[in-house]
């Protein structure tokens, strides 16, 4: 039997709120869309040149031969529905979200089937009530043809797709937008965006950057505020998008933006706390200040934030702003050039940033954060080293930390390193409560519930913690979905998926695993186990360009390596059974057996 495909458009149409307007009144429900149908939905449809595929009971499948005609038919339907219902109370109102995608699809009969069907569906489910969002491919088609602006919400991960979708939103008058939740949960929120450099000399980005995470840090161990992570807010660098379009998708309520300029000793910085809804200026100041009063400066700067931003903190919150790291300004620089370096994540750049750290403390021996730093750096060394045991690591990586919460026992920072080292030394329980001691002191740190997470992983009996390192890897992505380590973050929660359900039954270890490996950094494994998944779930077209990156990233990977690391760690040996068969069918797609 011949499979026929075609390209076309397709509309996703779901009424919103259903069930709650048919449990109120479902005979005048039903009576109603009927007459939405007749006077309002069909002509529409008829009149763009469509084709109503099927109907769902609260949704329509809608087929269109060209996209512009789709959506020009969609806002005519949105346009007519919202005036039709405009005299009805708010919660009364039949109003439709609407998503439109152009892609191939295989004809059954009157039906027609395949992914672009349900991207179309995933494209509905992110429209606001009364509004419309489109995918790349009809973006392309439509700019530029409609009386309509369009907005784009960037990549989107949608559930059951391995990769994500490009979104853009048709701005329908009268569309309920609802704003992303702030993660806050009700306490103001904010992001620090990158200070521009404003110096002569580039090398000194380092410095505005070192303002930055300085001043975010001591805003988020206040408890009345929701601060963005460091390593998220620092993605926007030059992502020339407004200040409106950041918060929404962060979904805060301020933005503090500013610069920096030195020159020689001098300093100058100038910062402004912005509404996101209004764009007004809350609060601007500037700061001179030779290099010997950095700190100072760093303090009024947080201080002024938090005053304008949280009037409700009290006196007692505001003068227990966290200590200053160290008064030398020249170990200081350097923590920071070595921190640069060892965010890139690989071998080399760990040994550029230990010279770093190192050098600092031959200024300041008391300085936590050099030790700290290496401790994170040595734990995580043994991955991109390939061992299979991580004792050697751990113990070495303990030493570290246990420097660094001796010199600054107030360190959440210095508690994650301690809490990441006693983790892959198997000391679950410690690790755990390592973390938990970071989180008293700040709980906007993501790696230390990622840090709670590993501990789980590692532990013996990984299995009873499943849920745990599902729930402590979605916070550290909720509270920095874009850091540079998020890789690791994906990786983890995909595997206490995994250990939850080993067949994986509803793909959220293999999208997150798929998501893992589609990072910045992603190690070889997050490309392996992607590829195993993808097995698993007999798509091998997907599994075998996994493997293919795997190889890439490391060129000496075989099958028995794969076996006997996972029968080496202590959850990967509860899940070889489970793996084993779907690891054994990469070979004929290129990896070695031994």
């Amino acid at each position: 039997m011949t499979i026929e495909r075609r390209l076309t458009t397709i509309v996703a149409a779901d009424l919103a709120g259903y069930s709650r307007l048919m449990a109120a009144d479902e005979e005048g429900v039903i009576q109603r869309l009927r007459d939405c149908r007749a006077q309002v939905i069909d002509p529409a449809v008829a009149g763009a040149g469509g084709r109503i595929v099927k109907t769902m009971g609260d949704g329509l499948l809608i087929e269109f031969s060209s996209p512009v005609e789709a959506v020009r038919g969609a806002l005519t339907i949105q346009n007519e529905m919202r005036d039709r219902e405009t005299t009805r109370a708010e919660d009364q109102r039949l109003r439709f979200r609407v998503g439109v995608h152009l892609g191939d699809v295989i004809t059954d009969g009157d039906d027609i089937l395949g992914d672009a069907v349900n991207v179309a569906a995933r494209l509905e489910t992110l429209a606001p009530v009364g509004g419309m969002c489109i995918s790349k491919t009809v973006e392309q088609q439509v700019r530029g043809r409609l009386d309509a602006e369009l907005t784009s919400l960037g990549a989107q991960m949608v559930k059951n797709m391995p990769e994500p979708v490009d979104v853009w939103r048709v701005e329908v008058e009268g569309a309920t937008i609802v704003s992303a939740p702030s993660e806050g949960r009700g306490r103001p929120s904010l992001v620090i965006l990158p200070f521009d450099n404003m110096s002569a000399d580039p090398d000194q980005d380092f410095l505005a950057d070192g303002i930055v995470e300085d001043v975010t840090t001591e805003l988020s161990r206040f408890r009345g505020l929701f601060v963005i992570a460091r390593n998220t807010a620092f993605t926007y660098r030059g992502a020339g998008k407004d200040i409106k379009t950041i918060a929404k998708e962060l979904g805060v309520s301020y933005v503090v933006e500013g610069s920096v300029r030195r020159a020689g000793q001098r300093l100058r910085v100038t910062a402004q706390l912005i509404e996101a809804e209004t764009g007004s200026h809350v609060w601007a100041d500037r700061f001179d200040r030779t290099m010997e009063d950095l700190f100072d400066l760093q303090d009024e700067l947080t201080a002024a934030i938090v005053s304008n931003v949280a009037p409700e903190i009290g006196a007692h919150e505001r003068r227990i702003v966290a200590r200053k790291p160290t008064q030398n300004l020249s170990a200081w620089e350097l923590v920071h050039r070595g921190y640069a370096e060892q965010t890139k994540y690989t071998l080399t750049a760990f040994a550029a940033a230990e010279e770093y750290y190192k050098a600092a403390l031959v200024l300041d021996p008391n300085h936590a954060l050099p030790y700290t730093y290496m401790a994170r750096m040595t734990a995580y060394s043994y991955l991109l080293r390939d061992e299979l045991d991580s004792l050697k690591s751990g113990r070495k990586g303990l030493l570290l930390a246990e420097k660094a919460v001796s010199l600054d026992d107030r360190s959440d920072e210095a508690y994650g390193a301690l809490s990441q080292c006693l983790g892959l030394l198997r000391r679950t329980g410690e690790s755990i409560a390592a973390a938990q001691k970071g989180l008293t002191i700040n709980r906007n740190n993501a790696l230390l519930h990622h840090y709670i997470g590993i501990a789980a992983l590692n532990a013996d009996d990984a299995t009873g913690y499943a849920e745990m390192i599902v729930n402590c890897e979605s916070e550290a992505l909720k509270l920095s979905p874009n850091d540079p380590i998020s890789t690791f973050f994906f990786y983890t929660r995909a595997t206490g998926y995994l250990l939850l359900d080993g067949q994986d039954r509803d793909c959220s270890a293999l999208n997150d695993f798929a998501a893992s490996a589609r990072l910045p950094n992603s190690p070889w494994f997050s490309f392996s186990n992607a590829a195993q998944l993808y097995s698993m779930h007999g798509d091998m077209e997907n599994a075998g360009r996994m493997i293919t990156n795997a190889l890439q990233a490391k060129p000496n990977l075989t099958y028995s390596f794969i076996r006997d690391l996972s029968l080496a760690h202590p959850a990967f040996s509860k899940l070889w059974p489970s793996l084993e068969d779907a690891t054994k069918a990469l070979v004929p797609l290129g990896l070695p057996e031994r």
